[in-house]
């Protein structure tokens, strides 16, 4: 039976959504380090154009992934406004900058993030015990930890959770699983101040956005049920891999773009 280009279409989307939902609810993180090389490679989106689509599509899933957390306790509500203090003022600025910065510029900024991340996380730590303490430095921290996550939201169309959760677990004293359901809460507002944003100048595809959106939020409870039983270890591995690759894939991409 030969299958329309739009039924092509609506399932890569849902191909999309249920990755980037699943990775979304497993390490507290939007999905957009998934959703825009699939957007890019599989469904041919110009990377400024996947990076808009993404952060669309990022609002629905952090607030299922939200709600899936607050369900088990785990997020901490003082952390949790401070960082969305932050992430509103610098998701705006990090969506204007998508405007201006060349797509090239962008793609090797994804190569060198997910490189980096991807060693990161074959090195990073579990911690089962909150030792975090309210005062005005521990939230001034967070508001600046929030604000960069806030551009990376704007610029790349990623909810900025990767880099956030080690940080809160190092630096701020929240538990692992504490860090990642504060993490998607502070993506909510960025996500929307971004995706405003972006919509004025006309760079979100809002069906791919909201379609993909729905069905990743859908399946991002079957992520975090994975990351209360998973052993972190292996689940980073395979994280890990899939980003080392992606990256691979982006630099190839951009290199033969610049040749051509």
């Amino acid at each position: 039976m030969k299958v329309s280009p739009a039924a092509k279409q609506y399932l890569s989307y849902i191909l999309v959504g249920i990755v980037a939902g699943y990775f979304s609810g497993l390490f507290g993180i939007g999905g957009g380090f998934i959703m825009v090389p699939l957007l890019t490679f599989l469904l041919g989106f110009p990377v400024k154009r996947a990076a808009a689509t993404s952060l669309a599509a990022i609002f629905l899933t952090a607030i299922a992934g939200v709600i899936g957390y607050a369900l088990n306790d785990g997020v901490v509500w003082a952390a949790a406004i401070a960082l969305s203090a932050g992430s509103v003022v610098g998701s705006f600025i990090g969506a204007r900058l998508l405007q201006v910065i060349p797509q090239r510029v962008i793609i090797w900024i994804y190569v060198v993030l997910l490189t980096v991340l991807a060693v990161r996380l074959l090195w990073s730590s579990e911690s089962t015990t909150d030792t975090w303490i309210v005062s005005p430095w521990w939230v001034v921290g967070l508001i600046a930890v929030g604000f960069v996550a806030g551009v990376m939201a704007g610029l790349l169309g990623v909810g900025g959770g990767i880099m956030v959760v080690p940080i809160l677990i190092g630096f701020f004293g929240l538990t692992t699983f504490d860090a990642k359901g504060s993490s998607l809460f502070m993506q909510i507002p960025a996500a929307l101040v971004g995706t405003l944003t972006n919509m004025r100048f006309g760079m979100v595809d809002l069906k791919a956005g909201a379609f993909i959106g729905v069905v990743a939020a859908l399946v991002s409870y079957a992520g975090v049920v994975t990351s209360a039983i998973l052993p972190s270890a292996l689940a980073n591995i395979l994280f890990a891999a899939v980003m080392a690759y992606t990256a691979v894939q982006f630099a190839v991409r951009a290199v033969r773009a610049r040749r051509s």
